[in-house]
């Protein structure tokens, strides 16, 4: 029975993987008005780029802090009772924590010479998310 599981689970992933590239190249194709340059993405006016960056910096800080104090919480759940299904929670809440801080544009700024264009922790970030995702299927289905 677990075989099956982890078979239809690897099929799942498999085919939401083949979903989403076919997802994001078909993405120019939907809109209605290209962009002078070819595209159907509006690039965003400076003011936008700024309150984007602005929301995202104060959510990713609070995402940290909860993340910083839920893994206190199950640590100190894990000193009293030793619980393997606590050292699944404290990994998952780990990856949380490096989510927000890698989506956190205020640590891209400290980071790199380039903190609004494309670079490292574009991607990072939702390969966090997926490890969180997979690691909490994982402990559910234990």
């Amino acid at each position: 029975m677990k075989k099956l599981r982890l078979g239809l689970l690897a099929a799942v992933i498999l085919g939401l993987i083949i979903v989403g590239y076919f997802g994001a190249v078909s993405l120019p194709l939907v809109g209605r008005h290209p962009h002078p340059e070819g595209s159907f993405i509006e690039p965003p006016s400076p003011g936008q780029l700024r309150t984007y960056f602005t929301i995202r910096a104060i959510v990713a800080t609070v995402n940290a802090g909860l993340a910083i104090f839920l893994l206190m919480v199950y640590v100190g759940i894990y000193l009293k009772t030793r619980a393997k299904f606590t050292v699944g929670l404290i990994i998952f809440t780990i990856t949380l924590l490096l989510y927000a801080l890698t989506s956190n544009p205020l640590l891209v700024v400290l980071v790199t010479a380039r903190p609004f264009a494309f670079n490292v922790f574009a991607g990072v970030s939702e390969l966090f998310t997926t490890i969180a995702l997979t690691i909490l299927l994982y402990l559910s289905l234990e």
